[in-house]
């Protein structure tokens, strides 16, 4: 027998007003008309839409929706300097606590903020006050939503860089718990979120991983490799990015057999590509430059830090000072400066949970007093507790003469426990560890952000 599911329909979101870091909007964003409903008889988008079939294979109760479309506003320089910050710290709090110093590291601010934003529309209290300081920066909610819809808008109406950016929920479909309607009116709403219900088997991974592979343009294969037995939920956030230089590099900038110095004193043979570029700045003794994608929106930062002076050290210096990262790449020089830039490509993973409670977000952890209250419910009213079980992220990139590929994956677990509980002519030489982003030009804003510590 095939049981009817919820579809999930996205209507229009209210006009707020924006604040500063520690500001909180006026508007509390909530739709003014229901954007769910209850499928009772055949659903809308054919025979046998938004249902799971008796083979336990995941349906999209999503497909073939026209996604609302949040009012535009202006993002204000205060909001990315939040979010940028923000960023900056998560990177020195993982670079502090890797193990393997000498590893190379990526993550991707956008991806992690957005799969927790989707997670803050179900959180209420303590737990949404440490989300707000710690992911977001000191940014409300409502102003993380409207930041990164204006973001993910920006890349998908740009016709130079193949960008993806695509959000997915996937619910536990026992007939114990359901989804709260408000919830997922503005998961749908205000993050186009792909909603499904599965039977969280093995068939449900495989479909997972798939829609992981798919919407990170096969560059990164799967982010789970197993559904815990807690687990009830999956907030997802994909995002791919392919660009050609602005300004391609030529034969004669192409030097082979270049020594690339690693963290540790040992050397690597590299592909060094030479150009100038015509955008410098300094940044905590650090020296950067921009080199710009085709179209001119977006570009790949690289940042020197001073000799002796390791990335974590120089992502230390930065996360401590209040330094704005992103007004530093928004207002650089327009100067002349020799850039060597190496050839190198990665991977990265990471769960973030131990991160984030490093850096003080420890409630939204914490299975006794996490408020997530607002996401689901048992079916029979029972009590339960709703948590953050894990925080996955998974980061790929190709830097080479032709361009830049890279891709993220941030998954948020939750789980849920029922029953009873000025100078001579500039040169920046890449050739021993430095910090480098793809960032929005209008904004500064770091999509992806790392420290390449080593080319072996």
């Amino acid at each position: 027998m095939k049981k009817k599911l919820l579809q999930a329909i996205g209507l229009f979101s209210a006009m707020m007003l924006l604040a500063g870091c520690n500001g909180v909007a006026t508007n509390n964003g909530t739709p003014t008309t229901p954007a769910s409903e209850t499928v009772s008889g055949e659903t809308t988008g054919g025979e046998n839409a938004g249902e799971i079939t008796e083979s336990g294979e995941s349906e999209n109760l999503t497909a073939g929706r026209t996604p609302a479309q949040i009012e535009s506003a202006e993002i204000q320089d205060e909001q990315v300097a939040c979010l940028s910050e923000a960023s900056v710290s998560l990177l020195y709090e993982i670079m502090n606590r890797e193990g393997d110093k000498s590893r190379n590291i990526l993550i991707s601010p956008m991806s992690i903020q957005t799969a927790l934003g989707m997670t803050e529309l179900g959180a209420e209290g303590k737990t949404l006050e440490q989300m707000e300081k710690y992911v977001n920066g000191g940014l409300s909610q409502e102003e993380l939503r409207l930041v990164m819809e204006n973001l993910s808008s920006h890349m998908r109406s740009s016709g130079d860089v193949n960008w993806n950016v695509a959000n997915s929920l996937w619910f536990r479909d026992n007939q114990k718990a359901r989804l709260k309607e408000d919830f997922l009116n503005d998961v749908v709403t205000y993050y186009h979120s792909d909603v499904f219900y599965a039977p969280f088997n093995h068939q449900t991974l495989n479909d997972i991983n798939g829609w992981v592979n798919t919407e990170t343009h096969e560059m990164i294969p799967e982010i789970l490799d197993e559904i815990p037995d807690d687990a009830y939920m999956y907030l997802i956030n994909a995002i791919a990015f392919e660009a050609e230089w602005k300004d391609p590099y030529e034969e004669g900038q192409v030097r082979e057999d270049r020594t690339f110095e690693n963290i540790n004193g040992s050397e690597s043979k590299v592909t060094m590509l030479s150009s100038t570029e015509n955008r410098y700045f300094t940044l905590q003794g650090g020296e950067g430059f921009i080199k710009p994608y085709q179209g001119g929106e977006y570009s790949f930062v690289g940042i020197l830090p001073k000799e002796g002076q390791t990335p974590e050290e120089y992502l230390k210096k930065l996360s401590g000072s209040n330094t704005d990262f992103a007004k530093a790449v928004r207002e650089a020089d327009y100067e002349e400066v020799k850039v060597w830039l190496p050839e190198f490509n990665m991977d990265y993973d990471i769960e973030l949970s131990d991160t984030y409670k490093a850096l003080g977000m420890d409630v939204p952890f914490d299975q006794d007093n996490a408020q997530f209250h607002k996401m689901m419910e048992p079916v029979n009213n029972d009590p339960y507790q709703v948590w953050i079980g894990r925080i996955l992220h998974k980061t790929h990139i190709e830097v080479d003469r032709k361009g830049t590929k890279a891709a993220a994956v941030t998954a948020v677990e939750m789980d849920l426990a029922m029953s009873a509980m000025p100078m001579d002519e500039k040169e920046i030489y890449l050739d021993r560890p430095f910090v480098y982003a793809i960032v929005d030009n209008a904004t500064g804003y770091p999509i992806f952000l790392g420290a390449q510590n080593s080319m072996e």
